[in-house]
């Protein structure tokens, strides 16, 4: 990818879109905002599954037609949401905890870097011929790990005990889970 820094600055759609979502989501929680408010309760009253949900949220922040890096924000952040529910499936998307949209900050950040590392890899792997089972094998093992990586980021960066707007936040964690990749 070229080194923390510049990665970083290739990825600044990712954080952005995190950011976004961070900020929205929190927002639909508290019901501060009007509009957002009357978006919500359009949603709500067309009974949508957890999926289509996710996806209106999704197509509510990037709407379609965007760059390669903002179909690649809006496809990280579609699998952060389908994370979110795997990891709790009773998960109300419209009232969740800080930690909650903090860890779905963090997903979004690692689907995206897994989703750049992916193409790389998947080059690599291609060239080597190794079989299909163990490129998912090891591609899933990839996936873990950016997982672990950025919400260990993630936690650092929400531990200082001071209130830091989501864009900052995001930066930050995507800033030093760079740098742990590009030390590796």
């Amino acid at each position: 990818m070229g080194g923390a820094s510049r990665a970083g600055s290739r990825m600044r759609t990712s954080a952005i879109a995190a950011s976004s979502l961070g900020g929205f989501l929190a927002t639909a929680r508290d019901a501060t905002d009007p509009s957002i408010n009357a978006w919500v309760d359009s949603i709500k009253q067309r009974g949508l599954s957890a999926k289509n949900t996710a996806l209106e949220v999704v197509q509510r922040l990037i709407p379609s037609g965007g760059s390669v890096d903002e179909e690649s924000a809006k496809h990280a952040m579609d699998n952060a949401i389908a994370h979110l529910y795997e990891m709790d499936p009773a998960t109300d998307i419209f009232n969740l905890t800080d930690d909650q949209i903090a860890s779905l900050m963090a997903y979004t950040v690692a689907f995206d870097v897994y989703n750049r590392v992916q193409l790389e890899l998947g080059r690599v792997f291609e060239k080597l011929k190794y079989a299909p089972q163990l490129v998912q094998n090891r591609l899933g093992q990839v996936l873990d790990y950016i997982i672990v990586v950025v919400n260990r980021s993630m936690e650092k960066v929400r531990a200082g005990g001071v209130e830091r707007p989501m864009r900052d936040i995001a930066n930050a964690a995507l800033r030093d889970a760079l740098t742990v990749f590009a030390e590796s």
